[in-house]
């Protein structure tokens, strides 16, 4: 029904808003936009305008009325020329005001065409480049440890690499070795570039103390192995002189609560208290020295607190990179009952010549490399593996109180553990040059009084001051005496020496207890008593 109005307005010349014709038998039709299409045709759908132009002229060529038919659209109706009504139509085609069906089995997709085919152009084969290599691990950097079963909580550590890789390592035994004399620290599988190397050692609350060794180890090919490395550590085990004889067979423990300080390259390296003689706890040398001298923060670097992990050993170096340690860059040891103010370490550090007087030097170590071993019969460094085994008496020789100088009785075994290390034993002067002075106090002397007892040399060039602790014993008629213990560590000896008493009570003056007596004859069995 739809189709009957409009052929009957085609029939009286009214123009239409479609045109029909055929195409090699097939029926086409153009309609404007909005007419419904026949349900048997399909639209014809364009790309672009040359396709589309070149359908029009296909159409004008195959059907003689298909110009005719079209010039009764309304929107075609002006065109006078085949040229304006092919341009026309082509421009509202594209512009989807005129629409374009045909009689086809299916319907016609928009078919895609490049707008220009652009020539292939054929490149030159570039050179080959060669793949990539992965980073080059095939490199380490040992160091030696002296000794065998080595593992008391001091450990090697290198610096970071270009990145970021940091290497912790504990001493290793090596196999295959009948001597068993040493361990091998070994960073493997790093690249090849210098790297710097630190002695570790766990804190208590801290984070761990680095100890640099070397600014620069220079790693070598993995698969090198050597009779004897660059790089060597020695593990000591401190013990002490009791008499100035200086002899092994009069040596013991060091007293427990002392100190021993450990200087390298003429500055002190590592300071370390005496746990029951057989351990040892490292202090925070440089973070206290670094504050001495600060200038925003300040602390008491007189009371520096040995937070380390208690260690069996105190490692330090012989060689490194080479170079035997020795002489200006020796190591020397030393022990006091008490810890040293910064001023006495400063003038250690200042005075090489009086360094060494005072110390211990461990150049003996030389018989390492020499016979991998340390069983030097005499000198400050010996065997580990027979020391303390001989001890003899020393009141008769020395004329040496026992009870001022305890001895430990069961010292030998005490190293039994290490004795099979095959590390050496360094004896350093552990001489007790403390006087232990008594005072009956005066009964009108206020119970919660607190005086100040000083011990000075005659020249001013020593003095130690001693905190009065009260004691009491039973006097012969049955009543209770008090009595103050005074104790006075590190004495020197053959100076003059004054005893000096200063009351915390304001106004009153010091006097003199004991004037101008040496160690020797303070030392000597006498009773004082104060007024």
């Amino acid at each position: 029904m739809i189709r009957k109005i409009p052929a009957l307005l085609l029939a009286l010349g009214i123009h239409m808003l479609f045109a029909q014709y055929y195409v090699d038998g097939k029926q086409h039709e153009v309609i404007q936009k909005g007419f419904p299409k026949r349900n048997a045709l399909k639209y014809r759908y364009f790309y672009n305008k040359k396709e589309c132009r070149d359908y029009i002229r296909e159409v004008f060529a195959k059907s003689w009325y298909a110009k005719e038919n079209l010039l009764k659209l309304p929107l075609l109706s002006h065109c006078d020329s085949q040229e304006n009504l092919e341009n026309t139509f082509v421009k509202l085609v594209m512009e989807k005001k005129l629409e374009v069906t045909l009689d086809c089995p299916i319907e016609m997709p928009a078919t895609i065409k490049p707008r220009y085919v652009q020539k292939e152009i054929v490149l030159p084969k570039p050179p080959p480049v060669p793949e990539p290599k992965g980073e080059c691990l095939d490199f380490k950097i040992v160091v030696e440890v002296a000794g065998n079963k080595i593992n008391d909580g001091q450990r090697l550590s290198l610096s970071e690499d270009n990145k970021g890789r940091q290497s912790l390592q504990n001493p290793q035994a090596v196999a295959g070795e009948p001597s068993k004399h040493r361990s091998l620290v070994s960073f493997k599988k790093i690249p090849e570039e210098p790297r710097s190397v630190f002695l570790q050692v766990a804190m208590k609350g801290e984070p761990p103390l680095r100890l640099k060794l070397l600014d620069t180890a220079t790693p070598v090919d993995e698969k090198q192995e050597k009779e004897c490395w660059e790089h060597i550590l020695v593990p000591l085990k401190p013990l002490g002189y009791i008499t100035d004889a200086l002899r092994r067979d009069q040596a013991d423990l060091l007293p427990d609560e002392g100190w021993v300080y450990v200087f390298w390259k003429g500055k002190l390296w590592r300071e370390l208290k005496v746990i029951k003689g057989l351990s040892f706890r490292d202090v925070r040398v440089e973070y206290y020295r670094h504050q001495r001298h600060g200038q925003l923060i300040k602390v008491n670097g007189d009371l520096r607190p040995a937070l380390g992990m208690q260690l069996n050993t105190i490692w330090v170096p012989y060689k490194l990179n080479g170079e035997l340690q020795q002489a200006a860059n020796g190591v020397y040891l030393l022990f006091s009952m008490t810890q040293w103010s910064w001023d006495k370490i400063s003038e250690f550090e200042n005075d090489s010549a009086k360094l060494q007087q005072a110390a211990t030097s461990v150049e003996q170590l030389t018989s390492y490399e020499q016979g991998q071993h340390f069983d030097h019969p005499t000198g400050a460094v010996g065997p580990i593996a027979t020391a303390l085994t001989h001890q003899v008496k020393t009141e008769e020789e020395q004329d040496l109180d026992e009870q001022a100088i305890p001895r430990i009785s069961k010292h030998p075994k005490l190293l039994d553990r290490q004795r099979n290390t095959k590390i050496p034993a360094v004896y350093l002067k552990a001489i007790d040059k403390r006087l232990i002075m008594h005072f009956e106090t005066d009964c009108h002397a206020p119970i919660d009084r607190n005086d100040l007892f000083e011990l000075r040399a005659h020249d001013g060039s020593w003095q130690h001051a001693s905190k009065p602790t009260l004691k009491t014993s039973e006097a012969v008629d049955g009543t209770q005496k008090q009595w103050i213990e005074l104790i006075f560590h590190d004495v020197p000896e053959g100076q003059k020496l004054n005893l000096q008493q200063t009351s915390r009570v304001e106004c009153e003056t010091p006097f003199i207890i004991i004037k101008d007596k040496t160690y020797k004859e303070l030392r000597r069995p006498a009773k004082t008593t104060s007024s």
